[in-house]
């Protein structure tokens, strides 16, 4: 290695002193360095020295879950629920404010008892008038049903063997007329198809074969002219690099001459320099002139053959996938062969012109039967039919109207009691109203002393029992859910916590669409109905669970290295040592994997990286 260092010197030493002026200007210039000079002064000879040193990233075994899903980032959304009264009321006074949390049961309003009391005699008046107004339709629906089906049965039985056969006669006549059309029209349209396809084939098949040919010519050639250009470039890398290192001392002295002259200051010294620059240039240029004309030359044929390339085989691959669209294939490779072969067209004309000729003695057929078996259903209608055509949808008219004007004055009569209750329980009581479940008030619309209006919202509570987030997922995200299927919610305000979920609702039409995305709207809702404070509005994110391992260990997978079937990991000791270690692996989600055997909770593996200085 000595001996060759030295060989290597006494040839840099005979060069400089044979080209003393060239040594000069690059030494003149800063921004070359010794590497450079070298090459330029040895042209095909160049010293490198590398070193590798190596470098770990330290992973930490952990124990968790391991979950494949998708994520998406939404905000708080909770139920809410009012509280008001059924009656007039004067409020004695409010016990709680926005923002506060309760109990179900928990009180929040004192009313005025004798202001209830005062207004209960409006709500019995309407009970007992709603009880007498449900008796009445109670009655009234038990004996108009009883007229109804006498008359409904007997005019269904004179007429209903004649409907069913006029309709039956006529579904079929129609029906079959109507299929021996589609057919005809069907096959009609195809053999038209395969005649369009027979006559342009042998010219659309000669043109796809040219092409290809011209595409496959190219090829071959712009992959000949760079393979030379790369060798090429290979063999005369030293002398290249040279010229473009002089080209660059070159423009730096005359950047150097420009600023001397407009500062005033050493513009001789500086022009002399850019002078010695250029000339070193330029006579390195000639020396080598015929090298770079001939890479230049190669680079010319190579940018040639690449752009009649890419023309041709653009061409080939556009004519290529509507010649296999329009003769049957949809297969995108490069063999045309799967697109349907002359014969076979021949042969699927021949056939769809019989199939034609079938079918229009089908339709023939069909319409002149269907005459005489209409006629005869018409008229066996008419002599069966009598007063009561119609008595079906009649009956049923009137028993929908009897059962719905029963249901609303059982409606009626039901909520008026209800509101009676709630009364009654209040005057009965200390006169206070209580939260109807947990939550965090939300708004409170009236003050002590104040009047409130019949069924007008005293108080508003945001149920801190049904918390539920909504995202906006894409149309290839959304295809993978299912209503009640398991995720997880994760909020800014709580770090590091998960709280289970699952999915609650899933939108039918897109909340956005355009030309590059669409978006469905998706709600999941928390299972824990011990959820901390929340509030509406508040940031989260949802993970919809595709696939989890729960409460397992785990490492990142780029901890792991296979090698003969065999999986392992190296692990870092305690005193700095390391041991490989064979461990085995299970579940992955891609950055994470189940380390089944192998490792324990809260050891350190490392990962290797060379880095070359």
């Amino acid at each position: 290695m000595k001996e060759k260092v030295l060989k290597i010197k006494s040839k840099v030493l005979d060069l400089i002193r044979n080209h003393k002026k060239m040594c000069i200007i690059i030494a003149s210039c800063t921004v070359l360095s010794a590497a450079v000079l070298t090459t330029v002064l040895l042209y095909l000879h160049q010293i490198k020295a590398s070193q590798n040193t190596t470098s770990y990233r330290e992973y930490t075994v952990a124990k968790g879950d391991v979950t494949v899903g998708t994520s998406e980032s939404g905000t708080v959304a909770l139920d809410e629920e009012t509280v008001s009264f059924p009656v007039d009321v004067t409020i004695d006074s409010v016990l709680v404010k926005v923002g506060y949390s309760v109990k179900a049961g928990e009180s929040l309003v004192k009313l005025n008892q004798n202001s209830v009391t005062d207004g209960t005699l409006d709500s019995r008046t309407k009970l007992a008038e709603a009880k007498l107004s449900l008796e009445q339709a109670v009655a009234d629906q038990e004996s108009k049903l009883k007229t109804a089906k006498v008359t409904y049965d007997k005019s269904r039985s004179n007429a209903a063997n004649a409907y069913t056969q006029e309709y039956l006669t006529k579904a079929e006549v129609q029906n079959g007329i109507a299929t021996a059309k589609e057919d005809l029209k069907e096959k009609q349209d195809e053999l038209t198809k395969y005649l369009a396809l027979q006559k342009s084939y042998p010219a659309d098949y000669a043109k796809l074969k040219q092409l290809k040919a011209w595409r496959d010519d190219t090829e071959t050639t712009k992959s000949s002219y760079e393979d030379q250009l790369e060798q090429y470039e290979e063999d005369h890398k030293a002398a290249l690099d040279g010229l473009s290192s002089l080209e660059s001392a070159k423009n730096s002295a005359y950047s150097a001459w420009v600023l001397a002259k407009a500062q005033d200051d050493g513009e001789d010294e500086a022009e002399t320099e850019y002078d010695a620059a250029k000339d070193a240039y330029n006579d390195y240029a000639d020396y080598i002139a015929s090298t770079v004309s001939a890479k230049e030359s190669l680079e010319s044929k190579v940018s040639l053959y690449t752009a009649e390339y890419n023309n041709y085989s653009s061409a080939y691959d556009d004519f290529n996938e509507t010649f296999r669209s329009k003769y049957g294939s949809s297969s995108t490779s490069d063999d045309d062969s799967e697109a349907a072969s002359s014969d076979e067209i021949d042969s699927k004309v021949t056939s769809l012109q019989s199939e034609v000729k079938s079918a229009q003695y089908a339709l023939e057929k069909a319409q002149k039967s269907a005459s005489g078996s209409l006629s005869e259903a018409e008229q066996t209608l008419q002599s069966s039919l009598i007063d009561g055509s119609g008595a079906e949808s009649a009956y049923e008219l009137t028993v929908n109207q009897l059962a719905q004007a029963v249901s609303t004055q059982q409606e009626t009569y039901d909520s008026l009691q209800r509101e009676l209750d709630d009364v009654n329980s209040v005057i009965n009581g200390d006169g206070t109203l209580t939260s109807p479940c947990d939550g965090i008030i939300v708004s409170v619309g009236y003050t002590d002393g104040s009047d409130v209006k019949a069924g007008e919202a005293i108080v508003t509570i945001a149920k801190t029992s049904a918390v539920s987030l909504s995202v906006s997922l894409s149309e290839e995200d959304v295809t993978d859910l299912s209503i009640g299927q398991d995720a997880e919610i994760t909020l800014t305000s709580y770090e590091g916590q998960t709280f289970p979920a699952t999915v609650e609702s899933i939108a039918a039409s897109p909340s956005r669409s355009g030309s590059a995305s669409v978006t469905y709207a998706v709600t999941a809702k928390m299972t824990d109905s011990n959820t901390k404070k929340v509030f509406v509005g508040m940031s989260g994110e949802v993970e919809f669970i595709k696939k989890q391992k729960k409460d397992v260990l785990y490492v990142s997978d780029q901890a792991i290295t296979f090698e003969n079937g065999v999986s392992s990991v190296l692990v870092k000791n305690a005193d700095g040592t390391t041991t490989k270690t064979t461990v085995t692996t299970g579940f992955s989600n891609g950055q994470y994997v189940e380390i089944v055997s192998g490792l324990k909770e809260g050891e350190t593996v490392l990962v290797e990286s060379a880095v070359t200085k």
